[in-house]
């Protein structure tokens, strides 16, 4: 490696290291994200199996789109310029596998889950309502609930497929780099496994309903079971579909002979930019937020917020209040606008280490309904129960995706109050 390209290397690893240091926090916060560290090493097997020539011209335009980014885009977006720039130095924007593989490296599980969480538990909700009543069952949708005579199953979190939808993008990725296939054809294909998913997961949905609604029985094996045979299925025909894709590919033209200068000029720009000290947020306006004296009739007592809770409550679009209530915890979060900072409950408990579990729907004692679910910890364990309500008590949500979508098309119904209760349990 001669100097030129040591000085390039070293400018954008400084280049991007916040984009680094961001990927190596998310791997270690308990959401699945490592996962895609298997993308990430299918991606660079590929690109050392087939080795193809660098584009600087492309790198530094990613390059440049990357540090206009750092200025106001949020980590996941700014690491797509990023991976496109080493894409370009790496030659692996030659195949469409190849890139692909590269961009589902990226710890984008807990965003996914966040903003598809309902809307894809809403598609499978009335896609098992069409395919029971074509079977002869009138069933009736309710948000993300069937309901046949008086009978409610609900598809859960876990049921939206979303974990289905990711495996399915690696397969296609990974399909795609095997048989050499071009964008338009790997384009064509991800249409056809993300049709193959949905139907998949809706079918999974529909078999699953008649066990769960206790008018057949079934082997509680079967409830993973089939999730996997359905998916096999839809992979089979995935794998068809690409080898019908497959045609030969002609060789590129190598590239005319290229100066790095210039890339290794903007690389160093970039570094310095990623130097300076962080812009400051503006502090939230603060809202009216009395604290709470009683809770259901249980007095409570306010906790102070800790360093870490304080430095996240700073830049929350409402505020953040927790209390004693006997032996349990309450978290009351105020939001005043749709926001990404509202973090499911269970996202932050996996981020220190607990382990979900039992995770169901439940209704209060006024009817509305909430989630419940248990999370562990070596000999901790504990009840937790959330919910999301509007503080005009018209509506409430048991997850924040079916929040968010709300409260982004109707933001005048705000201000909203998510309440998150841990009680201690025996393990």
């Amino acid at each position: 490696m001669n100097t030129r390209k040591l000085l390039a290397l070293i400018a954008l690893t400084v280049a991007f290291f916040p984009v680094l240091n961001w990927y190596w926090l998310r791997l270690g916060n308990g959401s699945g994200e490592p996962f895609g560290l298997l993308a990430l090493a299918l991606a660079v097997g590929f690109a050392l199996q087939d080795r193809q020539p660098a584009q600087l011209r492309f790198a530094e335009i990613s390059l440049l789109i990357y540090a206009i980014g750092l200025f106001f885009l949020p980590p996941l977006l700014r690491s797509i310029p990023a991976l496109a720039t080493i894409a370009f130095l790496s030659g692996m924007h030659r195949q469409a596998g190849q890139f692909a593989l590269l961009l589902l490296s990226l710890p984008v599980q807990a965003s996914l889950d966040f903003f598809l969480g309902y809307p894809f538990r809403l598609i499978t909700a009335e896609g098992s309502r069409l395919l029971v009543n074509l079977l002869g069952y009138p069933v009736e949708r309710l948000g993300v609930q069937l309901s046949l005579k008086g009978v409610i199953v609900s598809v859960d979190p876990p049921c939206s497929g979303l974990q289905m939808l990711w495996a399915t993008a690696l397969l296609t990725a990974i399909l795609a780099a095997l048989f050499r296939l071009s964008y338009f054809r790997t384009f064509k294909l991800s249409l056809i496994a993300l049709t193959l998913c949905l139907l998949a997961n809706i079918l999974r949905a529909a078999f699953l309903f008649f066990p769960e609604s206790g008018m057949i029985t079934l082997p509680g094996f079967l409830h993973e079971g089939m999730g996997l045979l359905f998916f096999a299925l839809a992979s089979l025909v995935l794998c068809q579909m690409a080898r019908s894709f497959q045609k030969a590919t002609p060789s590129l033209p190598l590239p005319k002979k290229q100066n790095p200068t210039r890339l290794l000029t903007l690389a160093c720009g970039v570094s310095l930019i990623t130097l300076l000290p962080a812009r400051t947020h503006s502090p939230n306006p603060p809202s009216n937020f009395e604290s709470l004296s009683t809770y259901h009739g249980r007095a409570v007592e306010e906790v102070s917020l800790s360093p870490r809770e304080e430095s996240f409550a700073e830049n929350f679009p409402g505020q953040l209040k927790i209390y004693r209530v006997g032996h349990d915890t309450l978290i009351i979060r105020r939001i005043t606008k749709a926001s990404r900072m509202l973090h499911p409950s269970y996202h932050c408990l996996k981020a220190e280490g607990f382990i979900i579990s039992d995770s169901q729907i439940e209704s209060d004692d006024q009817g509305q309904p909430f989630l419940r679910y248990r999370a562990t910890r070596n000999d901790e364990a504990f009840l937790v129960s959330e919910k999301i309500r509007d503080l005009q008590n018209t509506k409430q949500w048991t997850e924040v995706s079916a929040w968010y979508w709300h409260a982004l098309f109707h933001p005048n119904s705000g201000p909203w109050e998510a309440e998150t209760l841990m009680t201690p349990i025996q393990l």
